[in-house]
């Protein structure tokens, strides 16, 4: 708890206190939720090899309240208070303390704990104008590369540092390149941040979205959702960022495809191209799934290809393999294994620094759901 704000534990007792002060007919309804998730995640960079205990970043522990209404038979407004507590990140996490020695220090001993805010949102609905909503939440694009049907998302998804992110690439004489996070992106959205946005009605099974964030920044996607009843269900959304603004000085494409069939074969591609100058050499990314999903149970194999990501004509390379139990209502277990690799230019390589050895990964965990 060294590092857990005092706004941290303040926020939290205040929600907790009005919560239970407050008469029972109220205006808004509202519920508690959330979830803990952790793992235990070993790694070895060629060089060193450690295990770690961490909380799982592809769907990190959090807690939430969150309420809505019906007014006026077509009004609905509601609000949605979400926040983050993790210890030991995955996607942090590193195995050594970046001098080539196994870190044993103190955040394996207590865990470097972290608290922050995911969601404060409050949304005005129609059911033929749309939805409007202002605060911290999800932005119009946030997600567009993570469209994923193969319920193994909970430890392998197309943002796969978020598994191992602060595992460094090392070359046989263990000097330091670059981390996986630094060398891979599914270049998802714009993530959450402060802003308005505006979701279209559905279409049938699409819809449209624009937000406006802090910095000038603006974003546009579209989503679709569809079942075919005995077939299958699919599900796909694209986003555009014009960014080139105060805060974001790049432009982007992103995009992903989820399809799951009735028998519980499914297929997840996803791709993003991030630019300044069209035609220059540019970071880009390519991830697909293949799965087979069963009522308890979901298996999946993916591959991802980043370029250019941390350095011009780097060529980052992952595998991973992954299992999803679910034997209650509520309750994951998962296994996942994960290969990375790094291809860097010898232009591009410091004095010294000879080719990256691969990094291998397995993470094995649970999450649990309130």
């Amino acid at each position: 708890m060294k590092k857990f704000s005092r706004l941290g534990i303040f926020t939290l007792t205040t929600a907790i206190t009005i919560l239970l002060i407050l008469p029972a007919a109220q205006a808004i309804d509202f519920k508690v939720s959330g979830q803990v998730n952790r793992a235990v995640l070993w790694g070895d960079n060629g060089n060193d090899d450690d295990v770690k205990f961490v909380d799982n970043d592809n769907s990190s522990t959090r807690f939430r309240f969150t309420g809505s209404n019906e007014f006026d038979n077509n009004w609905k407004v509601g609000f949605k208070w979400e926040n983050e507590m993790e210890s030991n990140s995955s996607a942090d996490d590193s195995l050594d303390d970046g001098e080539g020695v196994i870190d044993i220090g103190s955040n394996d001993d207590t865990g470097d704990v972290s608290f922050s805010e995911r969601h404060m949102d409050i949304y005005f609905q129609h059911s033929k104008f749309g939805k409007l909503s202002l605060g911290q939440g999800d932005t119009a694009s946030n997600g567009t590369s993570e469209v994923d049907l193969s319920g193994t998302d909970v430890v392998n998804y197309s943002d796969i540092d978020d598994m191992n992110g602060g595992f460094f690439f090392r070359d046989d004489d263990n000097n330091v390149i670059t981390s996986i996070g630094d060398a891979v992106n599914n270049f998802d959205g714009f993530g959450r941040r402060d802003r308005i946005r505006y979701d279209t009605p559905k279409f049938g099974p699409v819809y449209f979205s624009t937000s406006y964030m802090n910095g000038q920044s603006y974003d546009f996607a579209g989503r679709f959702a569809y079942q075919w009843e005995g077939f299958g269900k699919l599900a796909a959304a694209a986003s555009w960022l014009p960014a080139d603004t105060q805060r974001d000085t790049y432009r982007q494409y992103s995009g992903s495809i989820s399809f799951l069939h009735s028998s519980g074969f499914n297929v997840t591609v996803s791709g993003a191209d991030r630019y300044d100058t069209p035609g220059d050499d540019e970071p880009w990314n390519i991830y697909g799934k293949l799965g087979w999903k069963l009522t308890k149970w979901a298996f999946s194999v993916d591959y991802t290809y980043s370029e250019d990501v941390d350095q011009i004509d780097d060529e980052a390379t992952s595998v991973g393999a992954a299992a999803v139990f679910n034997p209650w209502k509520s309750v994951e277990l998962y296994g996942s294994y994960r290969w990375n690799d790094l291809d860097r230019d010898r232009d591009q390589r410091a004095a010294g620094v000879g080719n990256a050895e691969s990094i291998h990964s397995v993470m094995v965990g649970t999450r649990v759901k309130f």
